[in-house]
């Protein structure tokens, strides 16, 4: 039974990996059709946010909301969005420890809105930031998938994603233990 039960965690492991390397070959290959229309920020907030309260809750750690009011709607393929704000977020919620904090926080600049999640977790030292969006990048290379860490990735496709729909990303820490915030912009709609 435990040989058994090895063996179906690592064919699950290898299926999220093969799925992982093709939505990898799509975004580069841009094979996807993006469906752009009127975006709430809020509301794709408040729908990512409750698919993962369960994971934050478990670790206790605060999942913060920072919206101001007003903000406007955003043009944008929402299905795509919320797939960059649950890398985001979910990665957020990785890597910050029990207790920690994260936020979801937006504002309007000039013609776009920026949505960044911020976290009081493990931080990345400033020799890694460059890199940070490289595809199979790893901070910690001595994290693998089976111990907690991804395919190396998520964020290469989020970006991939964001830029595809006519915005920027971007990444910041303080540094090792300093946490992080991952930022993204998206058009608003005229």
């Amino acid at each position: 039974a435990e040989t058994f039960s090895q063996i179906h965690a690592e064919v699950d492991r290898l299926d999220r990996l093969v799925d992982d390397l093709q939505e990898l070959s799509r975004v580069e290959a841009r094979a996807y059709r993006l469906e752009i229309r009127l975006v709430d920020v809020p509301a794709l907030v408040q729908t990512v946010t409750k698919r993962l309260a369960p994971q934050a809750e478990t670790k206790r750690i605060n999942l913060d909301i920072e919206l101001p009011p007003q903000l406007p709607l955003i043009l944008a393929d929402e299905n795509r969005a919320v797939q960059v704000l649950t890398n985001l977020i979910g990665n957020a919620l990785q890597y910050t420890p029990d207790g920690g904090r994260v936020t979801i926080a937006a504002k309007r600049l000039d013609d776009e809105v920026q949505i960044s999640v911020y976290d009081t977790g493990i931080g990345i030292p400033s020799e890694h930031l460059p890199h940070i969006f490289d595809r199979f990048y790893r901070v910690d290379k001595s994290r693998s998938r089976r111990a907690g860490g991804g395919s190396g990735i998520g964020l290469t496709i989020a970006r991939a994603l964001v830029e595809a729909q006519g915005g920027r990303m971007w990444a910041e820490s303080a540094g090792e233990g300093k946490g992080c915030t991952f930022s993204f912009t998206l058009k608003i709609a005229s």
